[in-house]
């Protein structure tokens, strides 16, 4: 038993993927995921049903320009810019210790009829409408650096070394928004909601493989630009 949980530690050869989905104005549950799959010596973000009910269903496009912004950050927690091809899919590199990206998909507006990708503005039925805003970390090595929250945002980072753990370990992860600590939050590992973060804005997941593991989180507030 102690054996296979050494070769089924997610630090040989694992990844850890952190999603963060900021929903504007009461925004259904995500339907896609995002993760960074590497090729050659880039990673290329898709989109689509990697883990939970639907793996296995394939990647779904989406729109050229879909990534806002990107970063490469080193172990001392510096971010360096990115400069990211309004193309599909998009490439990004491979060798960051840890890569954030920032994404969106725009304003969606439902009706009776149809779900459509654009604001609510001159249409008549509107049941509900909403933007979506995401965040993806990758992390391909640890550093405590990586621990801290970033300053803006809503943000998902592992409290400790991910990395050191093997299958069955709990890994804890921390929410925040604008860096603090952000309580009453859903967690998803692989797809599935596994518990809402405390007052400390921690959660405790357990490990149920090697590999890439996908820990997402998201939150809807409020928007009044009168799009959504």
């Amino acid at each position: 038993m102690r054996q296979a949980k050494r070769q089924s530690r997610p630090g040989q050869g694992g990844f850890l993927l952190l999603a963060a989905v900021l929903a504007a104005a009461a925004a259904p549950a995500a339907a896609h995921e995002l993760w960074l799959e590497r090729d050659g010596d880039a990673l290329v973000l898709q989109q689509g049903h990697r883990s939970g009910a639907h793996a296995g269903d394939g990647r779904v496009p989406y729109a050229a320009g879909f990534v806002r912004a990107a970063a490469c950050i080193d172990e001392a927690g510096v971010r360096r810019p990115l400069s990211v091809a309004a193309t599909y899919p998009a490439r990004l590199p491979g060798d960051c210790p840890a890569l954030a990206l920032q994404a969106s998909s725009g304003y969606w507006t439902k009706t009776a009829w149809e779900t459509k990708n654009v604001a609510k503005t001159g249409i008549t039925g509107v049941l509900r409408s909403w933007r979506a805003d995401e965040t993806v970390t990758h992390l391909a090595r640890w550093s405590p650096a990586f621990a801290q929250p970033p300053a803006g945002g809503l943000a998902i980072v592992p409290a400790d070394d991910p990395f050191r753990l093997a299958v069955g370990d709990k890994l804890r992860v921390r929410v925040s928004v604008d860096g603090r600590p952000l309580a009453g939050v859903p967690v998803a590992y692989d797809g599935a909601t596994r518990g809402a973060s405390g007052d400390d804005g921690i959660v405790v997941l357990r490990l149920r493989h090697g590999g890439l593991q996908m820990i997402s989180a998201s939150r809807e507030t409020p928007l009044a630009d009168g799009r959504a």
